[in-house]
């Protein structure tokens, strides 16, 4: 009997579909939280944006089967008020912006503080140069007040990690840039995610849903490598994926289907062919690594 409950355990455990769903989330989400706060967001936006986008995802669907959308049944599946359905549905999907400053970072509070607040602004209206402790208008005072608790020296870490300032002297730190965004994220690298990402989750995402007519998304994966092998495959893989990119695209140039606006049909679809590499072994490096020793600063008395 007992023998039984184990093998039973075992196989419940095996197709535990929200377990397995919560581990594959979570994998999912450690990407994603890194862009959203290298994209200078905060969690506080993500939470609301994901409201917003389980409410439309749902509608959709409800669309596809009875081409109408009930709010109630949406509030049934994804435990949103109703009231905040109907506000959802109501704004434009394409103007998602959250101005509240609740919302923000607490790296971004400090940065708008130090920008608005005449307080800690020259006579031009420009963020001043600010002295790190002291009396007056010090940048401890302004973490004191904006920073939510959080310590002077940890706000002034971040904000350097990302290059939103710079210290000028072992007491003076000036501001370079109104958002805490990581180094290297732009706006045309922040849309080439969503576009890139978008795509390639909605394929999974539809091989998921409809298993019998799913798209074609296929890996291939080898044994661990010598990262001494790591660049001779991507030479490998810029040369082979531009010559087969180069002949999709020429295929869908040849399809007459909507070309050149000249025809319309009323069932056309949109096609997208992407080729990457996945490293997971290690992460890229700009050179070598040198540690960093922690710069100590003092504090008058």
């Amino acid at each position: 009997m007992a023998s039984s409950r184990k093998i039973l355990s075992k196989r419940s455990h095996r197709f535990d579909s929200r377990g397995i769903a919560r581990k594959a989330l979570l994998r999912l989400l450690e990407p994603l939280a890194g862009f959203v706060l290298d994209s200078g967001l905060s969690i506080h936006d993500l939470t609301n944006m994901f409201r917003e986008a389980a409410v439309r995802s749902v509608a959709a669907q409800q669309k596809e089967g009875s081409r109408r959308v009930n709010i109630s049944g949406i509030s049934a599946s994804t435990g949103i008020p109703r009231a905040e359905i109907s506000r959802i549905l109501k704004s434009s999907s394409k103007n998602v912006n959250f101005k509240s400053d609740r919302g923000k970072q607490t790296t971004n509070k400090v940065l708008t503080a130090w920008h608005q607040n005449p307080k800690y602004t020259n006579v031009n209206g420009q963020p001043a140069d600010l002295r790190i402790y002291g009396r007056g208008t010090t940048f401890e005072k302004l973490v004191e007040s904006y920073g939510g608790g959080i310590p002077v020296r940890a706000i002034l870490d971040e904000l350097t990690r990302t290059g939103a300032i710079e210290i000028k002297s072992p007491q003076v730190v000036r501001m370079k840039s109104l958002v805490a965004v990581d180094r290297g994220v732009s706006p045309l690298v922040i849309k080439a995610f969503g576009d890139r990402s978008t795509e390639l989750l909605s394929t999974l995402l539809q091989n998921m849903r409809y298993p019998e007519a799913s798209s074609f998304v296929a890996s291939a994966s080898g044994t661990r490598i010598s990262q001494d092998a790591v660049p001779l495959i991507r030479k490998e893989l810029a040369t082979r994926g531009a010559n087969f990119l180069a002949d999709i695209e020429d295929i869908l140039e040849r399809n007459p289907i909507m070309r050149n606006g000249s025809q319309s049909f009323p069932r056309s679809s949109t096609v997208s062919v992407t080729v990457f590499l996945h490293e997971s072994s290690s992460k890229p490096r700009a050179g070598p690594q040198t540690s960093i020793k922690r710069r100590n600063f003092r504090r008058d008395t």
